[in-house]
């Protein structure tokens, strides 16, 4: 839902639409689990949950918005594709596993993520993500195209 406006004149100038969000899993279940952590246990978890939302959506969203080049909408999926690459590489380092082919087709989730300390997640976190992205369009949401 996006938020309305003040009716003043000043105001409307400056205003920027903004798009409202809001998700309330059952804190048990794995989108609970993980949001919580999130937003309780990692540094800068809102942002982080961003980060990856848009690593995957963002080329999508700007192609069927339609107002964006073949050229740059490839530049968009080049990047979602090195983000998820390092968070698949984050995962590799973190949790002890080698790079191997996936053994099945199987896309289903484990029922129970395990838990992990905020400051391991934090520090590997930052470490491996520090400025990565060539031209940060996954970085910042103003400055997407």
């Amino acid at each position: 839902m996006a938020r309305r406006a003040s009716e003043t004149p000043a105001s409307k100038s400056t205003h920027k639409e903004r798009v409202r969000f809001i998700f309330e899993p059952d804190r048990a279940s794995p989108n609970g689990v993980t949001y919580s952590w999130l937003i309780h246990k990692a540094y800068d978890g809102k942002e982080k949950a961003a980060t990856a939302t848009r690593a995957f959506w963002l080329p999508f969203a700007y192609r069927d918005k339609g107002d964006a080049s073949e050229a740059e909408l490839r530049e968009l999926a080049q990047q979602s594709i090195w983000r998820m690459e390092e968070q698949i590489q984050h995962l590799r380092e973190a949790f002890g596993i080698e790079n191997t082919s996936r053994p099945s087709t199987d896309t289903s989730t484990p029922a129970i993520a395990p838990e992990l300390s905020s400051s391991e997640v934090a520090s590997t976190w930052s470490s491996n993500f520090a400025a990565k992205s060539e031209t940060g369009l996954l970085d910042e949401f103003g400055q997407v195209l």
